[in-house]
């Protein structure tokens, strides 16, 4: 009390703008939330170097500043002490956050750690804003409200079936040019499509199940029906895992409310079922042959990768979102494609674990471990209708669970993980809630004095409400204020990323259509201003190294290895363009180097080979020879080894 009293003393306007928001207030920040999540699924800009992730990172960060100003409010009094769901909820994301802001600050290449992978975009920057939406999900949704969220969720889902449809009949309106598989939507990949598809579809589900209307049970089930149908066409099955996931919940709860005995009988056929679809997807079982997909195999190459980094690294991780640049030298020996590299663990845990070590990992599966306890209790707790709808979020939120076993955390796609782990907070809170104001009374112990009780709590409301009224009435003009002031201060961040990306995409293809003299002057132009931006400069260097311009490409791979002293490309570059111009004795510092970042690329030690007998370095020449037939005795590389030195 006394505590409380001296913060009122000390800090009175914060006191006073600290409250829960007006009903109004809520809905307008759900909206806020949902339209930023339909807008990242959907979001691309085919103008940008980067069409799809870098226009979703963008929408994803301008919504969550609005929101962080328009719930002011609510976040103040959440500073104060809260008891339950809410409570741990909130600090179990703070230590994630503050995990994140550890390791991004110690990570080598900050503008990876900030922005992201090239391509990618799942620096801290996104994990933060997605942190914000989860953080006022759980604050602004309630079980009323969560079919808001529901609806938001599968009409993107459907959205995205739609444009599925048109990829189907070549009607694209984009034009993407991809030749394996066409159904990349606006997610750039058919895996997040697939994934995206499958985990909207329990939403879809859910609506469909709730539906009291004949004509509403149909739509819901015309939707579900081509969403499936899309995500089949997509040729991954990671979304349909999810899916039988989160629907099977869903009906062994509906089962449950209809029959109790029906329901845990239900349960131990869904246990007893679902064991041999499990292990069909490690390649185990009869159900193997239909279920299985190879590509889990490259991924195992990647985890086992990530454990060596972790084990290398093990408090503060590579950095954030660098995995590809340390990729090349963890890999094991003998992959499943020899030579394929990649930048992401293809597993959101094992990414995590990698990049960002205990200090995000531990907080981030705790997190997810509360709000997964939580679900659960509000689940078991809840009745009727409440605990159908509780049921099909837990069943959402536990099928991505699932999904990002094997999925990178696309930002289309994960947007939705982080709200979904927002309103489930909320919903196991509001039962919390409801219990504790409505327990169970036995009708034959009425009293005078429980009426009366009755009549102050609803005066005391009431009164609560008038303030709360008078709150809104003064205060929510500083939260339009804060939230318009964080969106232009994100604008003056952001814009100018996404103008150097559209104007390295019109120099990639020309569009200006300059001449020669005009196009170097760009080159060197967009060189300028991209000095702290080592990704576009690598792009930039391989511009000018085509454009022939080789000592501007010097220029800037020597910027780009001052900025990420192990970047690949850094000293591939200058590798090849020295090799080009017939300088073998500049070329084999890069290419040594190369052997230190990449161990068993074997095309770069035959290259180097090349490159010392050509300065006379025989015996060095000799040693990677037999480096390359003690490692992979046989192979091509070997063969080609052995004809340059018997040469």
């Amino acid at each position: 009390m006394v505590n409380l009293l001296f913060r009122e003393l000390r800090y009175p306007n914060v006191m006073k703008l600290a409250r829960v928001l007006t009903e109004v207030e809520a809905k307008k920040v759900q909206s806020f939330i949902l339209f930023g999540g339909v807008f990242t699924t959907l979001a691309i800009w085919t103008k940008l170097e980067d069409p799809i992730n870098l226009p979703k990172m963008f929408v994803l960060v301008l919504s969550a500043a609005a929101v962080l100003g328009l719930a002011l409010p609510a976040l103040i009094k959440a500073r104060y002490p809260l008891r339950g769901s809410q409570g741990l909820a909130f600090s179990a994301l703070g230590l994630f956050v503050g995990g994140l802001l550890i390791a991004t600050v110690v990570t080598d290449v900050k503008y990876t750690a900030i922005f992201g992978e090239y391509h990618r975009n799942n620096g801290a920057l996104s994990y933060l804003a997605m942190s914000i939406l989860m953080l006022v999900s759980a604050l602004t949704f309630n079980l009323k409200s969560s079919s808001r969220y529901l609806f938001f969720y599968a009409t993107a889902g459907l959205f995205l079936t739609a444009y599925g449809f048109l990829q189907a009949a070549g009607k694209d309106p984009v034009g993407w040019k991809i030749d394996y598989n066409p159904f990349i939507t606006t997610l750039g990949n058919p895996n997040f499509t697939s994934g995206f598809l499958g985990l909207s579809g329990i939403a879809i589900f859910l609506l469909l199940i709730e539906a009291k209307e004949r004509k509403t049970q149909v739509a819901w089930a015309i939707g579900l029906i081509t969403n499936l149908y899309i995500l089949k066409r997509s040729g991954s099955i990671q979304g349909l895992f999810g899916f039988l996931l989160g629907a099977g919940i869903i009906v062994l709860v509906k089962i449950w409310l209809i029959n109790r005995k029906y329901g845990q009988i239900g349960l131990v056929a869904a246990l007893i079922a679902g064991s041999p679809i499990g292990l069909a997807v490690i390649n185990i079982g009869p159900l193997a042959s239909k279920l299985y997909q190879g590509t889990l195999r490259n991924r195992l190459d990647y985890w086992q990768a990530a454990l060596s980094m972790f084990k290398d690294h093990p408090i503060i991780g590579v950095g954030i979102d660098r995995f590809g640049e340390y990729y090349r030298q963890y890999a094991i020996q003998h992959q499943i494609v020899q030579g394929q590299t990649t930048d992401n663990a293809h597993s959101v845990y094992m990414q995590l674990l990698a990049t960002g070590g205990l200090v995000t990992f531990i907080p981030y599966l705790t997190l997810i471990a509360f709000i997964t306890y939580a679900g659960f209790t509000a689940l078991m707790k809840s009745r009727g209708s409440a605990k159908l709808r509780i049921g099909g979020i837990l069943g959402i939120w536990l099928g991505t669970l699932a999904v990002n076993i094997v999925a990178i955390d696309n930002i289309g796609v994960a947007v939705w993980f982080w709200i979904t782990g927002g309103v489930l907070v909320a919903v196991s809170t509001n039962s919390e809630e409801e219990q504790k104001e409505n327990p169970p009374t036995n009708s034959n112990t009425a009293t005078g004095n429980s009426s009366f009780d009755q009549k102050i709590a609803k005066g005391k409301q009431a009164k609560a409400k008038k303030k709360t009224k008078s709150y809104a009435s003064t205060e929510f003009p500083i939260t339009t204020i804060l939230a318009s002031v964080l969106v232009i201060l994100t604008l003056i961040v952001l814009m100018p990323i996404l103008g150097k990306s559209q104007s390295l995409n019109v120099l990639k293809t020309n569009g200006n259509k300059l001449d020669a003299n005009a196009y170097v002057a760009e080159l060197n132009h967009q060189v300028l201003n991209n000095q702290g931006n080592p990704q576009n400069l690598i792009l930039l260097a391989d511009i000018a190294l085509r454009q022939g311009e080789i000592d501007l490409s010097y220029q800037i791979d020597a910027r780009i290895r001052e900025l990420d002293p192990r970047s690949f490309y850094g000293h591939y570059l200058p590798a090849i363009a020295n090799e080009a111009t017939s300088k073998p004795a500049e070329a084999t510092k890069f290419r040594e180097k190369l052997v230190e970042l990449d161990p068993w690329n074997t095309s770069n030690i035959v290259q180097l080979i090349k490159d010392y007998l050509a300065v006379g370095q025989k015996a060095k020449a000799q040693a990677l020879g037999n480096l390359i037939h003690k490692n992979y005795p046989g192979s091509q590389s070997d063969l080609d080894a052995s004809a340059l030195l018997a040469g």
